[in-house]
């Protein structure tokens, strides 16, 4: 990827900063120089930024730092609204949903990965983790498809090695590995995509997919290499009343405790959904400063519950946000989520239990850190320059006295602009080199011959 050039975006409505004060500025500039942010104030900016840079003006609009999505499964684009487990809670869904997979190959995973992190996008997101697990034996290089989606897009990805070395009920043998095979792929993505410097547009990190797909050996495997190569380790836990049982039935404990006698006990890990957590386990949690990515719409979408947001926090852990798979939620748009999470919260805790800049939050300061990302989250000097620049107005939210709320109180809108490492991607809530009318049909037809192939 060529080096950025000097941008200067000028004429921000709102500047929100997410630094450790929250400052918002009003009328507000910004510079970046090779991808990081350089300066930043209020009123007019010095004419010498202007000089040789590329000067975009933000019409206005409200900057936040890129939204930062921690968990998805962006193949699952291709099964949204799927009429066979559209009223059924997880299991029974997955076990219609996962009879899709058997043709998929790597070139329509980079299809759903692109439209995916195109819809990601237009919402705010310029960070995406995806958890990638059903790999079809003959279905080609998988990872390297997703890594090539995300840099014609120009986003960050951080790619998880996702993987199933257990048979089950839920999906046939065709989606198996041994092992053997899953920890010599990771190493070779490891060794081929992996980039621990700031800046980064590409990382790996290790996802068995559930303590119910993975043997212990490739869990244990897997905590090794990731805490010996200091990469992210990932899956999912309590996320059903169900998980509970099964792992008590089959393992004697409860599932954190099974992950926790595997070595999933140190910073870097992070589960998705985490809603069935104990007090206990809530306290374990935070001790270890391990994240946990909330899924608000799948986990409503399925029935599966509340994330102990608060709680978490409150013990130390890391929350970040999580769009989920596309299917599970049927959409990608991470400014609702962080709404979603925003009213979730006050379902469970009450109406003062977090603010409009506390859900941002999650989508911003609480990605990087749970990604263990230093230079993303805020809008701060040396930081990425990435930023999410929403319209100060729009249909759902005129009238609103709060222009900053409005982003999370009223209706979740779309970017007016998007920008990755000081490099413009979404101009005017347009694409400045992606045809997405072509994409679009392009996915949906291969999603079409999936569906007919049952």
């Amino acid at each position: 990827m060529s080096t950025p050039r000097r941008l200067l975006v000028k004429n921000i409505g709102h500047l929100v900063t997410m630094n450790a004060r929250r400052d918002v500025l009003r009328g507000a500039w910004l510079a970046a120089e090779g991808g990081f942010i350089s300066a930043f104030g209020v009123g007019a900016p010095p004419p010498e930024l202007a000089a040789g840079a590329t000067v975009h003006d933000a019409g206005g609009g409200i900057a936040t730092p890129g939204l930062i999505n921690t968990h998805h499964h962006f193949y699952q684009t291709m099964a949204r609204a799927y009429t066979p487990g559209n009223n059924l809670p997880l299991l029974p869904w997955l076990a219609h949903m996962n009879k899709l997979w058997r043709p998929f190959t790597a070139e329509d995973l980079h299809v759903a990965s692109k439209l995916a992190l195109a819809e990601m996008m237009l919402t705010g997101c310029t960070t995406a983790a995806d958890h990638h697990y059903v790999v079809p034996a003959g279905s080609g290089d998988n990872f390297a498809a997703q890594f090539r989606a995300a840099a014609e897009l120009g986003v960050r990805f951080h790619c998880a090695r996702g993987s199933m070395d257990v048979p089950s009920k839920l999906i046939g043998d065709w989606a198996i590995q041994t092992a053997d095979e899953i920890m010599g792929d990771v190493a070779r993505l490891h060794r081929e995509f992996h980039d621990p410097a700031p800046g980064s547009f590409r990382q790996v990190f290790l996802a068995p997919c559930a303590a119910t797909s993975a043997s212990k050996a490739l869990l244990v495997e897997s905590a090794r290499y990731a805490k010996a190569h200091g990469l992210g380790l990932h899956s999912h836990c309590a996320e059903t009343v169900e998980e509970d049982t099964f792992s008590l039935e089959k393992f004697g404990v409860r599932p954190l405790e099974y992950f926790a006698e595997c070595g999933w006990d140190f910073e870097g890990v992070w589960f998705a959904h985490g809603i069935h957590f104990t007090d206990t386990e809530v306290k374990w949690l935070g001790d270890r400063r391990i994240g946990v990515a909330h899924c608000p719409y799948a986990n409503m979408r399925l029935g599966s519950g509340i994330c102990r947001v608060g709680d978490l926090q409150r013990a130390g852990a890391k929350v970040a946000i999580g769009v989920d798979g596309s299917a599970s939620n049927d959409s990608g748009h991470v400014l609702g989520e962080l709404r979603q999470a925003l009213m979730l919260a006050r379902v469970r805790y009450g109406a003062g239990a977090m603010s409009a800049l506390d859900a941002i939050a999650l989508g911003t300061t609480g990605g990087a850190d749970l990604l263990r990302r230093a230079d993303l989250g805020s809008l701060e000097i040396g930081k990425c320059a990435d930023l999410a620049i929403f319209p100060e107005v729009d249909l759902h939210s005129s009238g609103a006295e709060n222009p900053v709320d409005a982003l999370l109180i009223c209706w979740s809108r779309r970017v007016e602009s998007l920008i990755v490492g000081g490099e413009v991607r979404i101009a005017g809530g347009r694409f400045v080199d992606l045809d997405l009318d072509a994409l679009i049909a392009d996915h949906h037809a291969r999603a079409r011959r999936i569906h007919a192939a049952l």
